[in-house]
């Protein structure tokens, strides 16, 4: 079997049908922002921004995993985590830019240990994180001892991360923007990207074409982990506490950014560009659902039919790509 190592998935035909999810939903979305005015008033546009920038960095390191056909469950609670190690660091009297580095080698940390239980010992991607997901959840709980843990947030810098501006742009947007850059470069430019699509095309034939397949696994997840433990610290700046139930459903809107972007769930297909877009998707239903007046229990049901669109969408796109390759 041939490895499609080096494609630009933006070009492949395969890629346009799985831009499908994203066209449909962004129609559907245009459709009902366009019937509310307040929606285009730029201060609220900005407040879409900084709303989907925790999910968007999640979902970036996302799609990392999910390009190698794999799944990261624990991303919520490795922002729970990360959160609240910033708030025990800043209130022990540490420097933050050694509380952030802390706290992002914790994330990193989560990763790496998702990574070697998948691709060292073999341990399916869902369950490896779903254990750890479970696991770091109790930690953030026995390290507040159940409660919010708050902190002196007081730098300037800090601040900036959670809920200041930047040239009158959202400093959470723009983090997202430059995660994203990151991300897109790396998927598109670096081996390690080909590497990824690689994995997730056939992950057998990779290892025989030479790619160093559970380095790279390990990497990707630990890429994942990295990125949660951003969103845990921009949460902590938002919130101004340590919340070790933060996240609680990150990982499902992270999946969906990638999914409704159109990154295939059996690895191989999609890129950053699309998860950019997914997640702005999410943070304008939010807000479009918020202008309409739909309570908080609706809004639920209503990301659930989309969720579940996006899903269904990307499995025809399975079964199209499958019915390709026989």
């Amino acid at each position: 079997m041939a490895i499609e190592v080096g494609r630009m998935p933006a070009l492949t035909p395969r890629v346009r049908r799985n831009w499908l999810p994203l066209l449909i939903a962004a129609v559907v979305i245009a459709v009902v922002a366009i019937a509310v005015p307040l929606f285009f008033q730029p201060t609220n546009l900005l407040n879409v921004g900084r709303q989907s920038a925790v999910v968007g960095v999640i979902a970036i390191g996302m799609t990392f995993v999910i390009l190698t056909g794999g799944i990261d469950l624990s991303v919520g609670a490795t922002l729970a985590l990360t959160g609240v190690t910033t708030a025990l660091f800043l209130d022990a009297g540490m420097v933050l830019p050694l509380a952030i580095v802390l706290s992002l080698l914790v994330g990193a940390g989560v990763g790496v240990l998702n990574g070697l239980g998948v691709a060292r010992f073999g341990v399916q991607p869902f369950i490896m994180t779903l254990a750890t997901m479970v696991a770091m959840q109790g930690l953030s709980l026995r390290l507040t001892n159940g409660g919010p843990k708050s902190f002196d947030n007081g730098d300037g810098f800090f601040t900036l991360m959670g809920s200041g501006d930047v040239l009158g742009i959202p400093g959470p947007f723009v983090i997202f923007l430059l995660v994203s850059v990151i991300g897109v470069l790396t998927l598109r430019y670096l081996p390690f990207g080909r590497f990824l699509y690689a994995i997730g095309g056939s992950l057998e034939a990779a290892r025989l074409s030479g790619v160093r397949t559970s380095r790279t696994l390990v990497i990707a997840y630990a890429v994942s982990g990295l990125c949660a433990g951003l969103a845990g610290i921009m949460s902590a700046a938002r919130l101004g506490v340590g919340d070790p139930t933060a996240g609680a459903l990150s990982n499902l809107d992270a999946i969906t950014a990638v999914v409704i972007g159109g990154t295939s769930l059996a690895g191989g297909i999609g890129g950053a560009v699309g998860t950019v877009f997914g997640a702005l998707l999410l943070a304008v239903l939010a807000n479009v659902l918020n202008l309409i007046g739909v309570s908080p229990f609706d809004q639920q049901i209503v990301k659930g039919a989309v969720i579940l669109v996006a899903v269904l969408l990307a499995v025809q796109a399975v079964r199209r790509r499958k019915g390709g390759r026989s």
